[in-house]
């Protein structure tokens, strides 16, 4: 054999190994691809279920806030949250505005723990603040849930 016959089939023996190499890389590309597409459906599903729970919770607050069975600042304290998680544009956080308004000018106000550390005088005070607050956004803030009430986002 000469030296050129040796070259051309070690020539054809790279370009065959070559070819393999590729090709075992073009499917561990497509695995990768369909991995992916997996991944971002099963991310979609649970995205999709989140947001069907945050609806529900929207759904059941409203409802409560409508029917006394919580405080207005309460109400829109959790309602606020759970709109501004939806990650709404500020056009259609627009209509319940007075959720976010009146969920700010009570912040202040300790919860849970910090409450229950307060003196009586320091609760009636922010008892009272609380009040005129609501007083002030009742009519918004009752209006806000009523239109969540049935709306999905």
């Amino acid at each position: 054999m000469s030296v050129l016959s040796i070259l051309f089939v070690l020539a054809v023996l790279i370009v065959i190994a070559l070819a393999a190499y590729a090709l075992y890389l073009h499917l561990q590309l497509r695995k990768q691809e369909q991995r992916r597409e997996i991944q971002l459906e099963e991310l979609k599903q649970e995205a999709d279920k989140q947001r069907d729970r945050i609806n529900k919770s929207i759904q059941v607050i409203a409802a409560a806030m409508g029917g006394d069975q919580m405080t207005l600042t309460e109400g829109a304290m959790r309602l606020s949250v759970l709109l501004q998680s939806l990650g709404l544009s500020e056009q259609e956080l627009e209509p319940y505005s007075s959720l976010i308004k009146l969920a700010e000018a009570t912040a202040h106000i300790p919860i849970l723990e910090d409450w229950k550390k307060l003196s009586t005088k320091q609760k009636l005070a922010f008892d009272k603040q609380r009040a005129e607050l609501e007083a002030q956004y009742e009519d918004l803030v009752l209006d806000s849930s009523k239109k969540l009430l049935n709306k999905t986002f």
